[in-house]
């Protein structure tokens, strides 16, 4: 962003020192770019938007079925599970992209996860483009259609953020795009869409959501608007493990307020890395996420700790969150790292990277990759991290 400037005569004794103040001084910014709504079921959605022939509907038959019966939906339906197993590649959102050409669609509704919220946004753009062509022209193309999405894990954030994200397949490496033309007109947030979303995917969901909000809150581009959002989102997760713990409810999907309680943090976590962005955590979980097809939240918190210890080794100054942190986990601010794994452990069992197949090889490949192709993420650390840095990181953690 550039500096402010102020025009206006200065006495030459002080033009050194506002000189200096000036070039302190950074415009900074934070959207919420969509219409945030909440709905009481997908009846009550359909009716509210007034659907038409010019509407696509791109979701999951195992999201919809248990509330919705399949030949009840009022518009063209695309199933996500007919193109992709797992998370996005490029392949995969190529041949969606010619599917989503056949018609001449205005709207788009999304109803899923991230896999499915990444792939609708691409959407926007019309019919007649490859997912090649929209990394090259994506920030200069026109928005052609009207996005919807419903998100119906607690953990994507994605609903809220202009980012999707896509395996490269020939590259072994994820990317992420980003451009305001993806970001959605309308977000409804419907819980009963989430109550039968299975365990697994509750915790590596929610898990990658309070990555986000920690991320986003030490990122060099957060406000304290942007902190706001993170800090709300990281306190309702962390509560809500708690609670999880002591009610000894670990391995059931929370229902019910408590639901609807990380689905919001889902939301607020995705508004704060929407404006602050995410860092190392994310760019080093990418690559393994596209090797060897795990989970997103789960790979991220493969390398949660080591990036955070790597962190502290090199002398970045996190003092300001693991204050925040104690007083929420009701420990010294030197004890909340191990502290926070311990419950993360509990809610999901964490491993080592050699129970995934990654060896100390593999550790320098992804290294370079992540210097590669992954500074979008990078320059959201609050320290900068080398080639060697990134590697040693995955190395302690084999």
């Amino acid at each position: 962003m550039s500096n402010i400037k102020l025009e206006g005569q200065l006495a030459e004794s002080e033009s050194g020192l506002f000189k200096k103040i000036v070039g302190c001084l950074k415009m900074s910014s934070f959207i919420v770019k969509p219409i945030i709504r909440t709905s009481t079921n997908l009846q009550d959605f359909f009716n509210t938007i007034h659907t038409s022939d010019e509407d696509v509907l791109l979701t999951n038959r195992y999201i919809i079925e248990p509330h919705f019966p399949l030949d009840s939906i009022p518009v063209d339906t695309i199933f996500l599970e007919d193109y992709l197993k797992g998370e996005p590649t490029d392949v995969a959102a190529d041949k969606l992209l010619n599917k989503l050409g056949e018609k001449n669609y205005k709207r788009v509704i999304a109803i899923g996860g991230g896999s499915v919220i990444d792939n609708a946004k691409l959407s926007v753009y019309g019919e007649g483009l490859t997912i090649a062509e929209l990394v090259k022209k994506g920030k200069e193309l026109p928005k052609k259609r009207e996005l919807i999405i419903i998100p119906t894990t607690t953990g994507t954030g994605s609903e809220v953020t202009n980012v999707a994200v896509f395996n490269f397949v020939s590259q072994k490496t994820k990317i992420g795009l980003a451009y305001d033309q993806m970001y959605a007109d309308q977000v409804y947030l419907i819980g009963q869409l989430a109550t039968t979303m299975p365990y697994k995917v509750f915790a590596t969901s929610s898990i990658d959501a309070l990555v986000h909000s920690i991320e986003s809150y030490i990122s060099p581009k957060a406000t304290s608007f942007s902190k706001s959002f993170s800090l709300s989102a990281m306190t309702a997760f962390l509560r809500g493990y708690r609670k999880m713990i002591f009610e000894q409810t670990i391995g059931k999907t929370p229902q019910g307020k408590d639901l609807q309680a990380f689905l919001e943090a889902s939301t607020q976590a995705g508004i704060a890395f929407g404006n602050a962005g995410c860092g190392p955590v994310h760019a080093l979980a990418y690559p393994i996420g596209a090797e060897f097809h795990i989970a997103h939240g789960q790979s991220n918190y493969l390398v949660f700790s080591g990036t955070f210890k790597k962190y502290q080794e090199l002398g970045a100054d996190l003092t300001e969150l693991e204050t925040i942190l104690a007083n929420e986990l009701s420990v010294q601010p030197n004890q909340v790292w191990k502290r926070l794994e311990s419950i993360i452990d509990l809610i999901l069992p964490n491993q080592r990277l050699r129970q995934i197949g990654m060896d100390e090889k593999m550790c320098h490949e992804f290294a370079k990759s992540v210097i590669a192709n992954q500074q979008r993420l990078m320059v959201n650390s609050p320290i900068k991290l080398s080639e060697d840095d990134v590697a040693s990181i995955y190395i302690t953690l084999l």
